[in-house]
């Protein structure tokens, strides 16, 4: 009878230590799902991280070869114009 209540307890423990290693081990499940939780926060920087480049190739071709979007923007950032135009600026009155 105590040999057999020894051995439940023993086994109960044994039991118990499996669990808590399998569940916090250095490579435990714990470990893994934050693991795959930041790989999948990383694939979605790198993701729009590739759409920012994306997008900045785009636009650095455009300023190269387009010439209608490269006046657009001086107009529309730097206020420039073109020849034989006058830029004119409303200002309110307080």
């Amino acid at each position: 009878m105590k040999r057999q209540r020894l051995f439940v307890i023993l086994l109960g423990a044994l039991v118990l230590g499996v669990t808590f290693a399998i569940i916090s081990g250095d490579q435990g499940l714990m470990t893994f799902y934050r693991t795959r939780r930041r790989m999948q926060q990383l694939r979605n920087e790198l993701t729009d991280s590739l759409r920012t480049v994306d997008s900045l190739s785009l636009e650095a071709g455009r300023l190269k070869n387009d010439t209608t979007h490269i006046e657009r923007i001086a107009r529309e950032k730097y206020g420039m114009a073109g020849k034989n135009e006058k830029i004119f600026k409303f200002v309110e009155e307080k």
